[in-house]
């Protein structure tokens, strides 16, 4: 089949859809005596807004995940619905998951594991996953959906084909698009490789081996490909359950959790405390941050799952993105807009006035009271979607890495809006972002560039202190000076303290003339950092001695 019969089919599936499901809400809202002979009409609304997007299938499963995260754009009872789409998508049959393995290594499950879950524990729009045991361990083992690839990419051609009809024809008014669906083309194809998340995966857990409160589970690489994923098996509840059971009140489930030790507000804190840490310290982050792919485990620990989209900020991004939340949680619009400025880029006939106006505009609906006083009226979530919608209007449009992060912060505010209702987000994220700036001018301190204008400082200091005592010397020799030399007698003790501090004060130069003289060098177990360790252990046994001396002078 050729693709342009895939994309004509594509497309008459997904109006024909439409259409169907447009016309069972009208028949459910103005003649509901008809419903019983229409069943899609008889659904609750909820229900039939979760079969629309499983029955167009592909990326629009993944929108539909996407409002789920969303309670202030779609009520509580659509996205309990919605939360549907995460985990329980209709499975695909055994003997599909068997082609799948034969295709990748030419065995069966059963001849790889040493035993193998026929029933999938948890089904998604890409894959499934299913328990079994590897070398005397649990582990977790996600399949790709056999045709998880030209479902897939039938809507990418739709959307690459739609954005190059824009541009062709210039249609101003639709090129705010752009970048979105570009983005989401980008994540598609991205998640359709298990390889690519297995690496993310591998990254994210060596970041968090000294946050006793993130748990990534280990890769087993050996039965990783393209279209199969194998990790530890992660023994907790998923978010998505917890969420579950307080809609359902299901006491039992909710106590026993309680009993455990579970607190919703701390297990938020980390949350955030992780997503923040990650971005900002190692500029690798979970960009897919839905609950079930978020697990509660014991002591408030949070697991993570599902590493198919994972954000990747530049130190210039991670920069102005922590002023620009620590300006949001502060209520300091100027600086907000000019952070936001900084990590964009600009459309023709971008507006860059007519933002930060408008900025200054909506705040005043996000923000009651001045100074500390000061308090949050809108949450986070929709601070970001006004910024976006508003930056959509003006022409100015945030990075790439920049839209993942904004995403996944409203994907985690939505989140803990949902099971921490009382825990205030605005306030922990201006303290966890000032904890962030004072980091990052610590690190920035000691910089390479830092460090390397102090020694080239010292070295210029050393350099015309050289030039001055020559000229002062040769004007004595020259008798242009007139010089009194008296010499007096010390003990030789405080005679050894005087060599030894000279002696110090050479190798101290000697150190700081080569770091300036070496040229720029990552640090790491190289010579600059050697050099820089020396020089330092010098200047401190310096400073040891000259303190000496002046006591030996003194008694």
């Amino acid at each position: 089949m050729t693709p342009l019969v895939r994309n004509t089919r594509r497309v008459l599936h997904i109006m024909r859809t439409l259409a169907v499901f447009g016309l069972a809400a009208v028949v459910a809202r103005y003649t509901p005596p008809l419903a019983r002979w229409f069943p899609l009409a008889a659904l609750s609304g909820p229900r039939r807004f979760r079969r629309l997007f499983e029955d167009l299938g592909g990326s629009f499963i993944k929108f539909g995940q996407m409002l789920a995260l969303q309670p202030d754009i779609v009520s509580l009872e659509y996205c309990d619905e919605l939360f549907n789409l995460l985990d329980r998508i209709p499975r695909f049959p055994y003997d599909r998951v068997e082609q799948v393995f034969r295709e990748e290594f030419g065995k069966t499950p059963d001849e790889l594991f040493d035993r193998f879950e026929r029933e999938p524990m948890a089904t998604a729009s890409i894959g499934q996953v299913h328990i079994a045991h590897l070398s005397g361990r649990r582990v977790a083992v996600k399949v790709q959906r056999p045709s998880v690839d030209t479902d897939f990419a039938g809507d990418i051609r739709l959307m690459v084909l739609t954005m190059r009809a824009i541009r062709r024809f210039g249609l101003t008014s639709l090129i705010w698009v752009l970048e979105p669906m570009g983005e989401f083309v980008a994540w598609t194809r991205e998640e359709l490789d298990y390889r690519r998340e297995a690496r993310y995966g591998d990254r994210l857990r060596r970041n968090a081996v000294d946050n006793a409160f993130e748990h990534v589970p280990a890769i087993d690489w050996s039965l990783t490909s393209r279209r199969t994923l194998v990790v530890d098996y992660l023994a907790g509840m998923t978010v998505l359950d917890y969420l579950r059971a307080l809609a359902s009140n299901d006491e039992l489930v909710v106590h026993r959790l309680r009993m455990d030790g579970f607190n919703p507000s701390t297990f938020a804190r980390h949350i955030i405390d992780n997503f923040l840490g990650d971005a900002f310290r190692f500029g690798v982050f979970h960009a897919d941050l839905h609950p079930a792919n978020l697990l509660i485990l014991p002591g408030d620990v949070v697991g993570y799952v599902d590493f198919g989209i994972t954000g990747v900020l530049s130190r210039y991004s991670r920069r102005h993105l922590i002023a620009m939340t620590l300006a949001y949680t502060r209520a300091d619009v100027d600086r907000m807009a000019l952070e936001f400025s900084k990590l964009t880029s600009s459309e023709p006939g971008a507006d860059p006035a007519a933002f930060r106006a408008g900025l200054a505009e909506m705040s005043k609906e996000w923000y009651e009271g001045e100074g500390s006083a000061t308090t949050f009226k809108k949450n986070f979530t929709l601070v970001m979607l006004d910024m976006l919608t508003l930056s959509r209007k003006t022409g100015i449009w945030p990075e790439r890495d920049v839209i993942k992060y904004i995403r996944s912060a409203i994907a985690v505010d939505g989140l803990i809006t949902r099971f921490a209702p009382g825990f205030n987000v605005g306030r922990h994220l201006e303290a966890v972002c000032q904890q962030w700036v004072t980091w990052e001018a610590r690190r920035s301190l000691l910089s390479y560039d830092s460090l390397a204008n102090w020694a080239m400082s010292g070295a210029h200091l050393i350099q015309d202190g050289v030039a001055r005592a020559s000229t002062v010397l040769r004007r004595i020799a020259d008798g242009e000076m007139m010089a009194r030399i008296e010499v007096t007698g010390s003990q030789d003790k405080d005679g050894a303290v005087r060599r030894r501090t000279l002696r110090l004060a050479g190798v101290a130069v000697g150190l700081m003339g080569l770091v300036a003289a070496g040229g720029p060098q990552p640090f790491g177990a190289n010579v600059f950092t050697a050099e820089l360790v020396l020089a330092g252990s010098t200047l401190g046994l310096l400073a040891d001695s000259v303190r000496r001396l002046r006591v030996e002078r003194r008694t």
